[in-house]
């Protein structure tokens, strides 16, 4: 169990919901977030002013206490469910609420004792933010939205808020080594820029820490792309390390030309520094000659812009056995097998070959980098892969990254934010006769697919 810590507008619930989909989604492990700001609002309505949350306020004490009882009384109930995951990692809740005194934190860990193996399975996380700038930005852009503050102005909620949090400053106890050395805890500061911690041992833990480590809040753009055709694509074969055919070449020169215009562009507000840009390819040829035309500048710091780095963790899903072939051919020689990749997409493992779950747990090393870089990023890879880049960040599950849909010849723009991640579609080279063929050149290259349109799709969180 991780119990969050922190006054209001310090980002728990977006660190509670991150946690959520990164241990969901590269492990596969049951994970629930238990909010006490949701079960209010189901218990006493959504209109709650910063009275109700004054310590003096003898009337709605007890009314606080029930409220985080019966937060609390759902987390154990869910625990103690029948767990049916195949995950090691068994299941995960995630206890949200400020719980900022000890006396807090003493009864959570009282009420947790009996459903927790040993007190090593529980674990604080204190999320701590003296940057002004953050938390104001934090209450514009999430808080004077929440139900609470429905149909009154900015301006008016903005001031409740405030007044909301020095309420809790008035009893806050942060984590401290002094008083806290026996417990389990992780305490993160300014939305990511430093993190320490205390008795942190164990393989659940040291996920946990990692993804800590890498996470912020500042929106940035992430590029995906499908490389150019391949001459395996041309032939619509999968696998194999082909280079480009005619059409690959036009995109790659085309793609070139949208780095330099557009993601090398001083003018977007979100690109903090352009001149840092990153280039993420994978070790196939394919890869590398879509990325040979960009030019790759020295900045006066000794910055390379845009020098291209190779992972084999990008490299696409392994066919096995079944490298070279046509997906005809395929199903001529092995009916079966197509059947069962039909059933189970996710963890159907090509013979010899890889599955999908095996390869999103590879492309997890990637994820965390895209997590943790504040500059742009283009990422230069094949349709599975792309495909589990595109359903991470954008707050899908991983039994979807299978089937969506990622055009030819397009560049994804996403830009994460705390509750959402903006979406747009540039099509640099029009497919010929419609929807494009995506053939060969990867195990999840052989699928006719349709175009994505430009969209803007809210996290689910």
């Amino acid at each position: 169990v991780f119990v969050m810590v922190g006054l209001p507008a310090r980002g728990k619930t977006y660190i509670s919901h991150k946690i959520k989909h990164y241990f969901e989604f590269f492990h596969s492990a049951p994970t629930a977030v238990f909010n006490a700001g949701q079960t209010r609002r189901k218990m006493l309505g959504a209109k709650s002013m910063h009275t109700f949350f004054d310590p003096k306020n003898t009337k709605t004490s007890k009314l606080r206490e029930d409220i985080a009882k019966k937060t609390m009384e759902n987390l154990i109930s869910w625990l103690r469910e029948d767990n049916d995951s195949d995950s090691p990692l068994g299941r995960i809740a995630i206890f949200d609420a400020t719980n900022t005194t000890r006396a807090r934190r003493k009864w959570t860990i009282e009420s947790l004792t009996p459903v927790l193996q040993s007190r090593r399975h529980l674990i604080f996380i204190e999320s701590v933010c003296e940057n002004k700038d953050i938390v104001e930005s934090n209450i514009l852009s999430v808080k004077v939205s929440m139900p609470d503050y429905f149909g009154l102005d900015p301006k008016d909620a903005m001031q409740d808020f405030v007044k909301r949090i020095e309420h809790y400053k008035k009893s806050y106890e942060p984590l401290d080594s002094k008083f806290d050395d026996q417990l389990s805890w992780i305490k993160t500061f300014d939305g990511g820029e430093s993190l320490t911690m205390n008795r942190i041992k164990g393989s659940l833990p040291g996920k946990l820490v990692t993804l800590l480590m890498n996470l912020h809040t500042f929106p940035r753009p992430i590029y995906l792309s499908r490389h150019g055709q391949s001459l395996y694509n041309a032939q619509n074969r999968i696998g194999g390390d082909s280079g480009l055919s005619e059409e690959g070449e036009q995109y790659a020169k085309v793609l070139a030309e949208y780095v330099k215009e557009e993601i090398l562009n001083h003018d977007d507000p979100v690109a903090r520094n352009a001149k840092h840009s990153r280039l993420y390819i994978s070790t196939m040829q394919r890869s590398i000659q879509t990325t040979k035309w960009i030019s790759h500048k020295v900045q006066t710091d000794g910055w390379v812009t845009m020098r291209p780095r190779r992972f084999a963790a990008l490299d696409e899903v392994y066919a096995g056995k079944f490298d070279g072939m046509s997906p005809e051919e395929i199903l001529e020689q092995a009916p079966e097998e197509s059947k069962l990749r039909q059933e189970d997409k996710l963890n159907y493992r090509y013979p010899r070959g890889e599955s999908y779950s095996d390869a999103i747990e590879r492309v997890q090393l990637v994820a965390l980098q895209l997590e943790r870089h504040r500059d742009p990023v283009l990422v230069v890879a094949h349709n599975g892969i792309i495909r589990i880049l595109y359903a991470y960040f954008k707050g899908l599950s991983r039994e979807d990254a299978p089937y969506v849909e990622i055009p030819s010849n397009c560049v994804i723009k996403l830009i994460p934010r705390c509750y959402t991640c903006e979406e747009e579609h540039n099509y640099l080279v029009k497919p010929k006769g419609g929807d494009e063929a995506e053939g060969g050149a990867g195990a999840e290259e052989g699928e006719q697919k349709t175009r994505v349109r430009s969209s803007t799709m809210d996290m689910p969180i």
